[in-house]
């Protein structure tokens, strides 16, 4: 954590509450991607990521920069991310999911089937998997960083991380993408 966040930090938690705005301003782009990956709904996803930072500065106080701020709001949006997916006992089909650009012709639809077909078996994953999938590839956070915001071991993620990519090949196997 750099200095200047540091005092920010500081501040806020000294009362000095429109300090926030510059946290919100350098995390919500992150808050917001990590959560869309998981929830794969932009206005959820947008609604998740103000939930997360008012939390975030509800709790502010207990934040004692044992870990980086950025690891600390991530483990917010991430457990509400989880929270929500888990309250709408459902998993979201991949047409709602953000396309990755756009693209014409054959190539375009061969693309999207594919990346329908992925996501679809991502949606198939438990969360505990799925949050270690979003986080390394798509998110393209380290192990230690993945391990801190989750709260766990490096060696629980990379054992996360090898599970889960077996049951993903299982459920691409399962609709002949393999």
């Amino acid at each position: 954590m750099n200095t200047e966040e540091y005092n920010i930090i500081r501040r806020v938690q000294q009362g000095h509450t429109k300090e926030y705005e510059w946290l919100v301003r350098k995390y919500q782009a992150a808050v917001y991607n990590v959560i869309l990956q998981m929830t794969r709904q932009h206005e959820t996803a947008e609604e998740l990521a103000q939930d997360v930072f008012v939390r975030a500065f509800e709790k502010i106080g207990t934040f004692h920069f044992k870990s980086k701020f950025f690891s600390w709001i991530y483990r917010i949006a991430i457990n509400a991310a989880i929270s929500h997916n888990k309250k709408e006992r459902r998993y979201l089909n991949a047409e709602h999911f953000p396309e990755q650009g756009s693209r014409t012709g054959e190539e375009s639809l061969d693309e999207k089937e594919r990346n329908m077909l992925i996501w679809s078996a991502i949606d198939r994953l438990k969360d505990k998997y799925r949050s270690v999938i979003v986080l390394c590839y798509f998110e393209q956070l380290t192990y230690a960083e993945i391990a801190e915001i989750l709260d766990v071991s490096e060696q629980k993620v990379k054992s996360r991380l090898y599970d889960a990519r077996r049951l993903l090949r299982s459920e691409l196997e399962k609709t002949n993408y393999f």
